[in-house]
């Protein structure tokens, strides 16, 4: 079975938005915002959407959760639970910043503990709690693909910021070690922002990874 890995570019902070599918089921990572053109890729194919999925609660992550669970209402929505609060506070996800107070739907299902599994069509999607970017960040790898969804936790050569409210550095240097050693190099990396990258390359490159974490 051959999954498709969709791309969208979304919103003012150029969020990138994920839709994975095999041809008939499908799952959507952080929908910045409305999107009538994944929308309609969606429909077009005529995939089930199954989950909507959050890496964390801000804005730029959450601001399509409404216009696609009113379109897909069977898409079960899926956030952190220590980012459950983000979801209905304007001032946790920045909303109120960036235009106008946004309050998501309540989510369908929690991630409460590391390893907690979705499964899919094409095998298990497993999450990885990583706080730092926010209290309740997570990363989501799927095995199947070797692919892992960093959200604003690790980008191509930075991370994500850590000033906002929840937000920790100490904790995100320890989540960045948690993904370094929990995966092998050869793992694709599909960040929040920016290009793609991978953990070896990371490795050479990433300036938090080599100054926090690598040993001599």
């Amino acid at each position: 079975m051959t999954l498709q890995l969709e791309h969208f570019i979304l919103g003012e902070l150029s969020t990138n938005c994920y839709l994975i599918h095999d041809g008939a089921e499908a799952f959507l990572i952080d929908p910045a915002t409305p999107s009538w053109e994944i929308k309609e890729e969606i429909e077009t194919r005529n995939l089930g959407l199954r989950y909507i999925i959050n890496t964390h609660g801000h804005i730029d992550h959450i601001g399509g959760n409404v216009f696609f669970k009113e379109h897909f209402p069977q898409a079960q929505l899926v956030i952190g639970e220590r980012d459950l609060i983000y979801l209905t506070n304007p001032d946790l996800n920045l909303s109120r910043d960036f235009s106008s107070p946004f309050i998501s739907p309540l989510p369908d299902w929690v991630v409460r503990e590391n390893n907690l599994f979705l499964n899919t069509p094409w095998g298990k999607l497993s999450f990885l709690l990583t706080p730092g970017h926010t209290p309740g960040s997570v990363c989501l790898f799927l095995p199947a693909e070797n692919w892992l969804f960093s959200g604003d936790t690790l980008f191509a050569g930075s991370v994500g910021r850590t000033d906002l409210p929840g937000g920790s550095f100490r904790d995100l240097i320890s989540s960045l070690e948690e993904i370094f050693n929990s995966f092998p190099d050869t793992v694709s990396v599909f960040p929040g922002h920016g290009p793609f990258t991978n953990l070896a390359r990371e490795k050479k490159e990433n300036f938090y990874y080599l100054q926090y974490l690598a040993r001599d």
